[in-house]
């Protein structure tokens, strides 16, 4: 009795198919997140680095192994409605502690020779060592001008503590602001915060300066700062 072949390859071709279909599935839901891929919300993780990456605001290679955090921010405080996001990325040595962070927002704006706060990340200092302070914030700023050239970043405790100048650099281009600033671990300010105990968390939040007429400027909900070896 003759027998048609093509319908028995075509069986046999479809059972194949589903198969590799199948591990293929399989091989997907088990493969790892990609470390490009940016968490929203949950908690800004710093992965401890041979040496911290330059601080010229280049986004290059020493970023790598920092895990990217996405923090929606709202107009103000008491807002709802969505402003902007900020990608947070930290490493950090046993000594020193870098930050990435990246947005998309307004151009830059006043005059060439005029500096403007731009971004801040406000850090709560945490019990016991605030005890002898009369504010338990203490504040990252970094400060543009009218060329969308990040000039200088200070952190400062109000009222007590004064200002203390960071590395910092970065820049706006393509709709993008890129900044890039680095610390001590422990700080020889005793008002200033200390990431003396790396396995702690560390609360802060993130303000953006977009000074647009009407609105109050974005502002995050707090995060952690956990320390990865």
């Amino acid at each position: 009795m003759y027998i048609n072949p093509d319908p028995i390859k075509q069986i046999i071709t479809l059972l194949l198919a589903t198969v590799l279909v199948a591990c293929a599935a399989t091989q997907t839901a088990q493969a790892p997140p990609s470390p490009t891929e940016e968490t929203v919300g949950g908690r800004l993780v710093s992965q401890q680095v041979a040496s911290l990456p330059a601080i010229d605001g280049q986004v290059d290679e020493g970023w790598a192994a920092a895990e990217p955090l996405r923090l929606p921010l709202t107009w103000g405080m008491e807002g709802t409605a969505h402003a902007l996001d900020v990608v947070l990325r930290a490493v950090h040595t046993d000594r020193e502690i870098a930050f990435l962070a990246q947005w998309a927002g307004e151009p830059p704006s006043g005059k060439t020779d005029t500096v403007l706060n731009k971004l801040t990340l406000h850090w709560h200092i945490p019990e016991p060592a605030a005890q002898h302070l009369d504010c338990t914030v203490v504040c990252h700023t970094a400060f543009a001008d009218g060329n969308g050239r990040f000039v200088y970043a200070n952190a400062e405790t109000i009222p007590h503590g004064g200002s203390e100048t960071l590395p910092a650099a970065g820049r706006w281009e393509a709709d993008t602001w890129t900044l890039e600033w680095s610390r001590p671990l422990l700080s020889d300010n005793p008002f200033d915060l200390q990431f003396n105990d790396l396995d702690r968390e560390y609360s802060f939040l993130v303000k953006i300066f977009e000074s647009i007429e009407g609105r109050p400027d974005p502002i995050s909900d707090r995060y952690p700062l956990v320390f990865r070896p």
